[in-house]
């Protein structure tokens, strides 16, 4: 008897033992199968990324390679693919001017409102009425750009025009051109810019606060010399990645540039209140319709505004791996 009460003492923990060493071999199971299903998702992820650019830059390639006139992308202003002012032309320097200069206004524009509405909601506002405004923020950041493009034809290319149309060449055509295409993207990279611009002001630690406040600096002082030089990296990350979107913005800005040549008085203030270009307008209007030569054309375009995009995010990827807070 005793000895079958030794047996049976020794079975039971034979099997209580056991028990750790199946969970444990499951999880390493679980934890194998996990890293495995998460790299291959990397991995698909890197894939399709290259397998875009690569697509792309084919296609871009047939119309370098095919057409006699593709010498002149970054020599001419002139963008006529169908010919129809003679000898078809892809000068693409007219939608590229577009393209940097209502990106580069509606940055700078953005800018300082874009880091003044982070300061206030991370510093100053009251709770409650940040319970208020954050939700607004994200409904606004996530509008649809063709609702932004479909009120602006509405009411702010009208409201432009009645201001600038007598004193510009064409009254009919007024109001249409980068004016109101530089309105269209701050309204739309203004909610972007804010919330990643909160994002970065709140990474600053509480303790840097603190210590310029013990100091004796104002809250103001606070946040000019200690706050902001903190989070400069962040910030700059926010520009940047609020340019990608300007520049690669598509829909909106094409229902309110109504152009298809670069105006002649484009350097007079009298060609940002006429109809205009950029880079993304043709691809809107014209690529279902295209075909050949002139739809690897379209392309080409297509891989002027990824390269354009790519170094933007790139740019950004390499402020954020400076920060100093993480």
């Amino acid at each position: 008897m005793a000895k079958q009460g030794q047996m049976g003492s020794s079975i039971s923990v034979a099997s209580t033992d056991a028990v750790p060493l199946v969970r444990k071999q499951r999880g390493r199971i679980a934890d194998r199968t996990a890293r495995i299903v998460f790299a291959a998702c990397a991995i698909l992820l890197v894939l399709i990324i290259v397998s875009i650019f690569v697509f792309i830059a084919i296609q871009s390639s047939n119309f370098l390679t095919k057409d006699p006139h593709a010498g002149t992308l970054f020599r001419s202003s002139l963008w006529d693919p169908t010919g129809n002012y003679g000898d078809p032309q892809y000068g693409t320097l007219g939608l590229i001017l577009g393209s940097i200069f209502t990106t580069l206004i509606a940055v700078i524009i953005v800018t300082p409102l874009a880091f003044g509405m982070a300061l206030f909601m991370t510093e100053l506002t009251p709770r409650w009425l940040e319970n208020i405004l954050r939700p607004m923020l994200e409904i606004f950041t996530g509008m649809p750009s063709v609702v932004i493009g479909f009120l602006a034809i509405a009411y702010l290319v009208p409201l432009i025009a009645s201001i600038v149309g007598p004193h510009v060449p064409n009254t009919a055509t007024a109001g249409a051109g980068w004016f109101a295409a530089t309105i269209v993207l701050i309204l739309m990279i203004l909610p972007t810019v804010i919330s990643i611009s909160i994002d970065a002001l709140r990474a600053v630690p509480n303790s840097v606060r603190e210590a310029s406040l013990a100091l004796g600096s104002t809250k103001w002082q606070m946040m000019r010399n200690a706050v902001i030089p903190a989070a400069t990296t962040g910030l700059a990350t926010a520009v940047l990645l609020g340019m990608a979107r300007a520049i690669g913005e598509a829909l909106a800005v094409s229902m309110v540039l109504k152009g298809n040549q670069l105006p002649t008085n484009w350097f007079t203030w009298q060609g940002w209140f006429q109809p205009n270009v950029n880079l993304t307008q043709p691809i809107v209007l014209y690529f279902s319709e295209a075909a050949g030569t002139e739809r690897s054309s379209y392309f080409m375009l297509g891989l002027i505004l990824l390269v354009i995009s790519f170094i933007f995010v790139c740019g950004s990827r390499y402020l954020a791996s400076r920060s100093v807070y993480k």
